[in-house]
């Protein structure tokens, strides 16, 4: 049993930092002087969202975590014909953007909680984008929503996170000319609010 319990150890360390580098490549791609940074393609950010989100269904199953895209319309033909949302930015890193925010959720949201992933035109911005992921969980203190997208600070004591997602995230939008904010979510949770500037028709 404590051999078990060494070789957990070890193992879970080994996945600690496999995960700290994969996360410090990722910043590095993303920083301003990095040629991926200012490569630029035209992609829907809807249809983007929903594979990554697809992707991610497994893992949050195995962790009793009910995970999926919020559709603007309750009615089916209405969802077949949704509009594209296109964006011009560098789809890889986008992507990479997303999965950090819904892992972060699945992490911290805890078992039984929920996690929503939106993606659309704003309703009140004309010619912006909008990526939203929100849970149910505990949610980050209002006071600390500015702090915790600096390098290396995490919004809470539990899991074993390396506190660079957020950065990430922000260093990822902001290359694209966009923003990232974090809002409470009601009656409690957090939202990551991602607006992008929609590419022209």
């Amino acid at each position: 049993m404590y051999k078990r319990q060494r070789l957990q150890r070890v193992h879970d360390s080994a996945t600690r930092s496999a995960h700290l580098v994969n996360q410090l490549l990722t910043l590095a791609r993303a920083e301003p002087e990095s040629v991926m940074a200012h490569d630029r393609q035209r992609f829907d950010l809807q249809r983007m969202a929903q594979a990554v989100t697809a992707e991610w269904v497994p893992r949050a199953l195995r962790l009793h975590i009910d995970l999926g895209m919020e559709q603007d319309s309750h009615d089916d033909v209405a969802r077949i014909a949704e509009p594209s949302v296109w964006i011009e930015a560098n789809e890889l890193l986008m992507r990479e953007a997303l999965s950090n925010l819904i892992d972060n959720a699945l992490h911290y949201a805890g078992s039984g909680s929920q996690v929503t992933v939106h993606a659309g035109p704003s309703p009140l911005k004309p010619g912006v984008a909008v990526l939203e992921v929100t849970d149910n969980g505990p949610g980050i203190p209002a006071t600390d929503h500015a702090r915790v997208f600096e390098r290396f600070v995490r919004g809470t004591d539990t899991g074993d996170g390396c506190g660079l997602g957020l950065a990430i995230v922000r260093e990822i939008v902001e290359r694209s000319a966009g923003q990232v904010e974090l809002r409470q979510a009601l009656p409690q949770g957090l939202c990551v609010r991602i607006e992008l500037p929609m590419a022209a028709p």
